[in-house]
């Protein structure tokens, strides 16, 4: 099966690269990514860009539809997102958190989530499904791509959670079992599986503690064994381009906005300044790279 990740703009992409090596717990074909573009990304990635859906909660179905339609993602395929990470051998099992009415009135949620879970269970009590299950668990599920291509065209027009409405309405026999997103980390996890909030993401202890538990790089991140070349904001930078282009070969290039906008291949990354355009060369993982248009002097 597929791995499909919907994907939006992170900072470094640090919980993708990750969520990305955990993959080693869980037998799986392509990783095709839909959404906006991860600067890590190697080849082996599958990527689909998608114009950015302001409605977070549309937006993640709109990058799914894209994967199939535009990459062929078809039959069965494992849903992922990039602060969910596989700490064991994974196989799925259906699994549900409680009774839809239960959650809605159990204080858990609150907001327009709350409202999409009202509106989910009216959907279903009106499909004639009795006693719906809410599947909002932040963990890998399976999707069907036709059903779900069906689904979204059939109820185009309301709102509603994607993953509780699915299962509901294809429905098969499910344990029940406890969310496993952390909100605080607190030194350590445990389990199949981890999810984690923004906080977590950014926690010291968290970013060592995944560091450690995913030492090694997977084939899906960006082989930065080359070179990286850098455009800057300097007028230079397109005769010193020139200049290096005719010395050597790159793997990547970091351009600041106004170079990326006639540069004639691809960017890897756009960079706001000098210092975070390094910062990106090495998120990418590249040691070596050639300045062309540097507006700060390097320290001698």
């Amino acid at each position: 099966m597929d791995v499909v990740y919907p994907y939006k703009s992170a900072p470094d992409d640090f919980e993708l690269r990750y969520s990305l090596r955990s993959l080693v717990n869980v037998d799986h074909d392509r990783v095709v990514i839909a959404g906006d573009r991860p600067i890590i990304i190697d080849r082996a990635v599958q990527y689909v860009a998608v114009e950015p859906v302001h409605d977070r909660y549309r937006s993640s179905t709109v990058n799914l539809l894209a994967a199939i339609d535009r990459v062929g993602v078809s039959g069965d395929f494992i849903l992922m997102h990039d602060d969910i990470f596989l700490l064991e051998p994974w196989h799925f099992q259906h699994e549900h958190r409680a009774p839809l009415e239960a959650y809605i009135r159990g204080g858990g949620a609150s907001g327009e989530y709350l409202a999409l879970a009202a509106q989910t269970r009216d959907i279903l009590l009106a499909q004639g499904v009795e006693e719906p299950l809410f599947f909002g668990l932040h963990t890998p599920t399976i999707y069907n791509a036709g059903r779900l291509v069906d689904l979204v065209r059939e109820f185009e027009g309301q709102r509603y959670l994607l993953r509780t409405l699915y299962h509901n309405l294809f429905p098969a026999p499910s344990r029940q079992r406890d969310d496993v997103k952390v909100r605080a980390w607190v030194g350590s996890a445990g389990g199949d599986v981890l999810s984690i909030s923004d906080e977590c993401a950014t926690h010291p202890g968290f970013k060592t503690w995944i560091a450690t538990r995913f030492p090694e790089r997977c084939r899906y991140e960006l082989g930065a064994h080359g070179r990286c070349l850098i455009l800057g904001y300097a007028p230079t930078v397109w005769a010193q381009a020139e200049a290096a282009m005719d010395r050597e070969q790159f793997d990547a290039v970091i351009a600041s906005p106004e170079a990326a906008e006639h540069w004639p291949g691809d960017i890897t990354a756009i960079a706001h300044d000098d210092h975070h355009a390094e910062h990106l060369a090495r998120v990418c993982g590249f040691e070596d790279w050639t300045w062309c248009g540097r507006t700060i002097k390097e320290a001698a």
